[in-house]
């Protein structure tokens, strides 16, 4: 009986949701357990005060329902992306609430050293100041190994093998660690916020000097069997192509991100190369145009794949606004089949460049409710 408590104890707070309030009849339904032990594991947790009450909307004439949500005061957890050009964190609380958030460069050209230090000094000083930390979570770029707690690859760094990165991040911040990968943790924060009717299908695109594609299926993160699904940046899109530093040509990323606008350019930024379009560069926006399209082309492809509610548009590329969107939509409208549009909506991210890290650190707040 004690195992099956507990047992029971860890699928009711899996189900638990940052900044949602639950029902216990919902609770109920989502683990198959009955209510009176639902109620009985749910009176423990709010005497414990692992969960509050909170008064919910008058039914009839009866009393009002009470729901029940996460204590944000429990304890706090950092979130972290590992992407260069910086790294990005943020400190929530259990409600998954950001209370603060940094950013540090990563000097990628220095190899690995030039990534793990400003990892280690951030996480160190986040942690100090008496923070009751629960967990820390790490969105990770590139190939690692979700058993093994393994960063496999890094994007440009080819000296970077095995590196050990949960176990450097539970001995800096003396507490797990949860890894996930840099897109699928884009894809949770995005679905994190549209509530209360929360899509069961959605993608997230960045697009900046890479590409990184995060998908919820279904209801659920898609992560893949190495944790990282959603490569849609080196998807081939033409084999004559540029080379792609994964050692393909002509990949998604070549041709449709920051780079592959300015590569067209002497002297330019991605942002002076906006601004000139936006002065009436007819060349500039040529460069920009072309780049929409290609990048809407491989979206049209990962529409067919997933037939997703929402779309959402994230990252500096994005800053060159109807030169890029225009042509990224013109793009969807021509390569996606009909049915992969019928119900399909396009948003901006309401995160930018603080989706991967928010995403991270819900995910760590997840297993860390688990444990509890």
């Amino acid at each position: 009986m004690k195992l099956n408590g507990s047992r029971h104890r860890t699928e009711l707070l899996a189900r638990l949701r940052p900044g949602r309030t639950h029902s216990r009849l919902e609770l109920a339904a989502a683990t198959g357990l009955s209510v009176a032990t639902v109620s009985r594991i749910t009176r423990d947790l709010v005497r414990r005060r692992v969960l509050l009450e909170i008064e919910g909307s008058r039914t009839g004439l009866g009393r009002p329902t009470q729901g029940l949500e996460l204590n944000g005061d429990t304890g706090r957890v950092l979130g972290i992306s590992l992407l260069y050009p910086s790294l990005k964190g943020v400190v929530l609380n259990l409600r998954g609430e950001i209370l603060k958030r940094t950013s540090a460069p990563l000097p990628w050209n220095r190899g690995p050293a030039g990534v793990l230090r400003p990892l280690r000094h951030v996480i160190r000083s986040l942690s100090r100041g008496g923070l009751r930390l629960a967990a820390v979570g790490l969105a990770l770029p590139g190939q690692w190994d979700p058993v093994r707690g393994l960063s496999i690859q890094y994007p440009r760094i080819p000296s970077w093998q095995d590196v050990p990165i949960r176990r450097h991040l539970e001995t800096w911040a003396g507490v797990p660690a949860t890894l996930i990968g840099y897109a699928p943790a884009m894809a949770v924060a995005e679905l994190s916020r549209r509530r209360p009717a929360e899509p069961r299908n959605l993608i997230t695109i960045e697009v900046a000097e890479n590409i990184a594609m995060g998908a919820i299926v279904n209801g659920a993160v898609l992560e893949g069997a190495s944790g990282n699904a959603g490569e849609l940046g080196h998807i081939p899109i033409d084999p004559k192509g540029p080379p792609c530093y994964c050692g393909g040509r002509g990949c998604l990323e070549t041709l449709a991100a920051c780079s592959a606008v300015t590569g067209g350019l002497r002297d330019r930024s991605y942002s002076a190369a906006v601004r000139a379009a936006a002065g009436g560069d007819d060349a500039c926006r040529e460069l920009l145009g072309r780049a929409g399209f290609t990048l809407g082309k491989g979206l049209a492809t990962a529409l067919n794949l997933f037939n997703p509610e929402v779309l959402v548009l994230n990252g500096h590329f994005f800053d060159a606004g109807d030169f890029v969107t225009d042509p990224v939509k013109r793009a969807i409208q021509e390569h996606a089949v009909p049915s992969a549009l019928k119900r399909l909506t396009i948003e901006e991210s309401v995160f930018g460049p603080l989706a991967a890290p928010l995403g991270a650190g819900l995910a760590a707040i997840h297993d860390a409710v688990r444990r509890m």
